[in-house]
């Protein structure tokens, strides 16, 4: 049997794409570590930093020096994205379509590009999961592409325009998973703009939460344009939805964010996130945010570390501006030299450490629920509803969910006891 191996870069949508590919290649092909010599690699890569693609082309080089004569697919955004210079290595390469083909080329052993230019409007891929076997939690992806073209970012010419899942595909995927998970995490590129002709977003969650084996509902990510009241409301009345938004704020200066073609102002993204607080207490609230984006001053700076204060974020995803060819943002020469954006990155990690450890603190005495990730040598540890890292003093069941009192606070960690299991 021919063995096969794979990497994944970047986000939950590659990541969801990676399991359905390695759940058709099983029933063929026998998977092995990244780290061992293989027949096939597959490197699920990156474009959205310098880094994450820097990381695609070290894998493939890997890949090939593992093994000299295996066949090396790359896949993603990167590919879709990057320099054929990049791929000499590779010997099929696949962009943001046919991914469900993977199978079938690689039988074939097909050798060539399927980089295609993105349409406007692409068809959504289905690729049904039956089993999500990569994590104890499971990724659900309803949506793809992004029509917003913020102008740092490459991934809507990467991924192309939004298209969204059939309604009925997500339900009966969420129920297969459902038999092997008690949470799923519902992904895509622009998530919170789903729609597939009938059921928007809201429509679709308030179908979810009514399958008997779900047990915790998360969004991935949703823009802050995009949480309507009626969402807030199933928040505040639905028990199996998680109490944890990632909401992209990318700059709390109003100036940079209208370069960056983001479509609010600081005052309307803390005047939305102060009315989640009140009317879902204790939610927690996180957010991605890039520092150094060309032009960007130390007015700026300031003005973002205001608004960082105001808000309280429970954690931020914090990035430097990284450079992508064909974006609007990669016209400018404006741009900040990398000294002061390093300055800038650490003055915002000052900020946000003590926000972050009294948003953990909050919960000391209280009793939060746990889903179970990983259980050895003695103790158990997952994430709680509110998603923060919880570690408890015994083995617990990998894939439960448990009721916790939390006795201890550390570095952002919750340190808790079983008080009953949900």
């Amino acid at each position: 049997m021919h063995t096969y191996a794979s990497a994944v870069l970047g986000c939950k949508v590659n990541d969801y794409e990676a399991a359905y590919v390695e759940q058709e290649l099983n029933r063929d092909y026998r998977k092995v570590s990244f780290r061992e010599r293989a027949d096939i690699y597959i490197i699920f890569t990156c474009a959205v930093t310098n880094v994450a693609e820097g990381k695609s082309r070290k894998m493939i080089h890997q890949a090939r020096r593992l093994n000299p004569e295996a066949f090396i697919v790359a896949v993603g955004c990167y590919a879709q994205t990057g320099p054929a210079e990049a791929f000499t290595d590779v010997d099929l390469l696949i962009g943001s379509t046919e991914k469900k083909r993977i199978k079938e080329l690689i039988d074939e052993r097909y050798a060539g590009s399927l980089v295609r230019k993105m349409e406007r409007h692409p068809v959504f891929e289905t690729m049904p999961l039956l089993d999500y076997s990569r994590k104890e939690r499971a990724f659900l992806k309803i949506q793809d592409g992004c029509d917003q073209y913020c102008s740092y970012c490459i991934i809507p010419y990467a991924r192309g325009g939004e298209r969204s899942a059939a309604h009925e595909q997500v339900l009966d995927c969420a129920r297969a998973l459902c038999e092997h998970t008690s949470e799923i995490v519902l992904t895509g590129i622009h998530t919170g703009r789903y729609y597939d002709g009938e059921y928007h977003l809201i429509d679709l969650i308030r179908e979810l939460v009514k399958i008997e084996g779900l047990k915790t509902l998360r969004l991935s990510s949703i823009e802050i344009t995009e949480i309507h009241d009626d969402l807030i409301e199933l928040y505040m009345t639905e028990e199996k939805m998680a109490h944890h938004l990632h909401i992209p704020l990318q700059s709390g200066s109003n100036k940079v964010l209208k370069e960056m073609n983001r479509p609010y102002t600081t005052e309307e993204f803390l005047q939305r996130i102060t009315e989640i607080r009140e009317r879902v207490p204790g939610i927690s609230i996180s957010t991605d945010l890039i520092s150094g984006f060309p032009g960007e001053s130390e007015e700026d700076q300031q003005e973002t570390l205001q608004t960082l204060e105001k808000a309280q974020f429970s954690f931020i995803h914090l990035f430097p501006y990284a450079r992508k060819k064909g974006t609007v943002a990669d016209r400018r020469r404006d741009f900040v030299a990398p000294a002061v954006v390093k300055e800038r990155i650490a003055a915002i990690n000052e900020l946000e450490a003590p926000i972050k450890e009294a948003y953990a603190a909050s919960f000391l005495g209280k009793e939060v629920t746990v889903f179970i990730e990983r259980s050895e040598k003695g103790r158990s540890e997952g994430y709680c509803r509110e998603y923060l890292y919880t570690v408890l003093p015994e083995e617990l069941p990998v894939g439960s969910l448990q009721r916790v009192k939390v006795r201890e606070v550390r570095n952002g960690e919750l340190y808790g006891e079983v008080r009953a299991c949900c």
